[in-house]
């Protein structure tokens, strides 16, 4: 699946720390691209750092 250019900025903001909305974390998490924990922490799953390597690639 390929990724909009919304929801790759979703992923390098999770990536690089900056803050996120609720509904694209949701978004994110729903989509196996993140983890969010019980304190609100949210990073990227294994294939969504994967997602986000490959976008750094086709640029």
């Amino acid at each position: 699946m390929s990724l909009t250019s919304t929801q790759r900025r979703i992923l390098e903001d999770i990536n690089a720390t900056r803050p996120v909305s609720d509904e694209e974390a949701n978004w994110a998490v729903t989509a196996g691209y993140a983890a969010q924990a019980e304190d609100g922490d949210i990073d990227l799953t294994q294939e969504g750092r994967r997602q986000v390597d490959s976008s750094q690639l086709q640029r």
